[in-house]
């Protein structure tokens, strides 16, 4: 089941330049991921951990807010399926690091 939550970008420019960075660190590993794969499709990295990360940090960046469930629901459109429990850890990462600048997020990079 997806859980339904409201990440809302912090205000002011430091928080979406952190963001941005952040967003760029993701996109990083999912381009290396890519190279490795062993799929047909690429895309299929996207439903990842760190491909979801990367979802939900670039619409948070876009549209300074994202509604966890809805994401979902365009994601598994998209790719035709998607990993609650997976998804749901990633939603719970980018949702701390607004909040808290991810002092709960275990073995992070920051934020």
């Amino acid at each position: 089941m997806i859980k339904s939550i409201k990440i809302v970008l912090p205000e002011g420019a430091k928080a979406k330049a952190r963001l941005k960075k952040k967003l760029y660190e993701y996109e990083k590993r999912v381009a290396k991921l890519k190279e490795t794969t062993i799929y047909e499709n690429p895309d299929i990295i996207y439903n990842s951990f760190t491909g979801y990360k990367a979802l939900i940090a670039r619409r948070l960046y876009q549209r300074g807010e994202v509604q966890s469930r809805e994401l979902a629901e365009e994601l598994k459109e998209e790719f035709g399926r998607l990993d609650p429990d997976t998804y749901n850890n990633a939603v719970g990462v980018i949702y701390d690091y607004c909040k808290t600048g991810g002092k709960n997020v275990k073995n992070g990079t920051g934020f």
